[in-house]
């Protein structure tokens, strides 16, 4: 009798080991970063910027009549080509480099903004012209849209549907806010892209002419904004704005000769001819 309930334990023990390594074996796996529209981020150009593959594709560019202004309607369909961008607005530290492997002269920064701060008092010709020194160029209004919606989601902010002081730096301070005005780059979550600041910090400038009809004409495939106007196009908020011009669809326009403290930039590669560092 010992020995016959020796060997149902025996058995019972075994049969529970093999479930257990059934289980593990047929459990589902962890979902992964690389599971949304973009990649890991790698470094691009002599300064390494972290960076993060946009895959192409449709979207509905624009917002509804319901909510926004005038200049963000009417929807449209645009189809975009693969792009690299900056997973952060270039920073101080990044455009001090620049300028002293260029002999450019620095622009002055604010007396509390440190290297890991968005460089600022940048025009648009300067932001272009360190772009192009880096490879790449400044991104078109149609892709810092998509990637600010994480490939074209339809979400009314980079975080989501609301938005407040715990996801990005805008207008007073308060939750993971505490800046005043400009905050280092990545200290709010990031979207779905891993691309942090899209929404508040700076504004940033875009490679397109302004026009408020835009929207109207506008190409379908790789917009490249209209021929010409008196305005650049800047996206994103900033630190000094209002929640309202956080929204991913949001338009707002500067003559490129500006030098302001709430709008910086960042950079868009073309795959094809971008230099990942090793």
């Amino acid at each position: 009798m010992v020995e016959n309930s020796k060997c149902r334990t025996i058995i019972c023990y075994s049969f529970l080991l093999l479930s257990l390594i059934a289980f593990v074996y047929n459990a589902p796996e962890p979902a992964r970063k690389t599971d949304n529209p973009g990649e890991d981020p790698v470094k691009i150009s002599v300064l390494e910027i972290p960076s993060v593959l946009v895959k192409g594709g449709s979207f509905e560019m624009g917002t509804t009549d319901q909510d926004g202004e005038a200049d963000g309607k009417p929807i449209h369909n645009v189809t975009l080509t693969d792009f690299y961008i900056s997973a952060t607005e270039v920073t101080i530290g990044q455009y001090k480099a620049y300028c002293q492997q260029t002999g450019k002269a620095m622009p002055e920064q604010e007396a509390e903004c440190s290297n890991t701060h968005p460089v600022a008092f940048v025009n648009w010709y300067e932001a272009e012209e360190f772009c192009e020194w880096v490879g790449g160029f400044l991104p078109t209004e149609a892709q810092w849209e998509y990637a600010a919606r994480s490939g074209g989601m339809t979400m009314k902010y980079p975080s989501g549907n609301e938005i407040d002081h715990s996801m990005a730096n805008y207008s007073g301070t308060g939750q993971t806010d505490k800046w005043k005005r400009c905050a280092p780059v990545a200290k709010f979550p990031p979207n779905i892209l891993e691309l942090y600041d899209m929404a508040g910090n700076v504004y940033e400038w875009c490679r397109d002419y302004y026009r408020s009809d835009y929207y109207q004409y506008s190409a379908k495939i790789d917009p490249a904004g209209p021929a010409t106007s008196l305005f650049k196009v800047i996206r994103g908020g900033s630190w000094y704005h209002s929640e309202e011009t956080l929204r991913s669809t949001h338009r707002y326009r500067y003559m490129p000769v500006a030098r302001l403290s709430f709008v910086g930039f960042r950079v868009a590669w073309d795959p094809s001819k971008v230099h990942i560092a090793q």
